[in-house]
C-alpha cells in the first residue's frame, strides 16, 4: 500500500505542475485580448 501511495503523490504533483503552466497560459492569453 505504501508503495501504491508515493506513487499517487507523484501523480498529484505532475498535475499540480500541469495546472500552473495552464493558469499562466491562460494569464498571457487574458492580457493579449486586453490589448
Amino acid at each position: 500500500m505504501a508503495r501504491s501511495k508515493s506513487k499517487h503523490r507523484k501523480m498529484k504533483m505532475k498535475r499540480k505542475i500541469k495546472w500552473k503552466k495552464k493558469i499562466k497560459r491562460m494569464k498571457k492569453a487574458n492580457k493579449a485580448q486586453g490589448k
